[in-house]
């Protein structure tokens, strides 16, 4: 009977040391947990974000989801504002960035009204992040205050503003533009765009390695050059087609290419692909029939 009681007290222990463990891991990392690869790496609220904002003077707002982001920031008695989305990746004319400055500071009051009547203070800071998840899922929303009080919400999970709210953020930054000269199509932005967002994104040098050799490809303007171990193998025309990057060459017998299979392959990688804003993937069908993610810009 001594030792079932002894039993009973070191496993009550036991419990008591566990459960005071995870009450200490909650409480250092009320905002951060460890980062597990297809785990949540952030969820909850952040401390100092009250739901009741008394102030009504923004000075800084930023919104920010997947294909618009727009911001706008008081300089002085200047508002810098900021907004850019559309389709960047196939070039229809829907891409813009705006960069401008404007006087008028109605913009702020309208957003004011937009986080009054959607309550988007509620739930203030509120963060979730699962690792391993595809961009564009969520949003994030940032305000600050003359006062110091501050709004901000982020998940990459779901979106922490109702569609509602998220359309009103957008029409009221558009309808700014469009009052001070701008609009949210390529001809409307006061950047200069390029007519070919991919060829944009390709320019300069990449370099990477397979199986042992060494391959540089540079890009600029319309002109590609690949290397092989330093030996220029390719000095030629290219043409993005699907996110393809393909010789702007023709085969002999096609005059009116329907897709990138209509046209020449490199002399050392068969085609060049796209994968995100960091790598690119060669894919090397001659020699080797293999795919590789080996191209890094420099």
């Amino acid at each position: 009977m001594i030792k079932t009681n002894r039993i009973y007290i070191l496993l009550l222990i036991v419990i008591i040391i566990l459960i005071g463990i995870i009450i200490f891991h909650f409480k250092k990392g009320d905002n951060k947990m460890d980062i597990i690869d297809g785990g949540v790496v952030r969820r909850g609220r952040l401390k100092g974000y009250e739901e009741i904002i008394k102030s009504k003077d923004i000075i800084s707002f930023e919104y920010h989801k997947d294909g618009f982001h727009a911001s706008c920031k008081l300089d002085n008695d200047t508002l810098q504002v900021t907004s850019k989305g559309g389709n960047y990746n196939n070039r229809d004319g829907t891409y813009f960035v705006l960069n401008y400055s404007a006087q008028d500071k109605t913009l702020l009051k309208k957003l004011q009204y937009i986080i009054d009547k959607h309550n988007i203070s509620k739930d203030n800071g509120y963060e979730n992040e699962v690792a391993g998840l595809p961009a564009g899922l969520g949003d994030n929303i940032s305000v600050i205050y003359e006062s110091g009080e501050k709004i901000w919400k982020y998940s990459n999970q779901s979106p922490t503003l109702s569609k509602e709210a998220s359309n009103e953020i957008y029409e009221t930054f558009h309808k700014y533009a469009k009052d001070n000269g701008y609009d949210f199509t390529s001809k409307g932005s006061n950047v200069a765009l390029y007519d070919d967002a991919d060829k944009n994104y390709v320019q300069g040098t990449w370099e990477g390695t397979h199986f042992g050799k060494k391959y540089t490809i540079i890009f600029k303007d319309n002109n590609i050059k690949i290397y092989e171990d330093d030996k220029l193998t390719d000095n030629c025309e290219y043409k993005i087609i699907e996110g393809n990057i393909v010789v702007n060459k023709l085969k002999k017998g096609v005059y009116d290419p329907k897709d990138r299979y209509d046209y020449e392959e490199f002399s050392v990688i068969s085609t060049i692909k796209k994968k995100n804003d960091f790598t690119m993937v060669a894919y090397f069908m001659k020699d080797s029939y293999s795919t590789c993610d080996l191209l890094k810009q420099k």
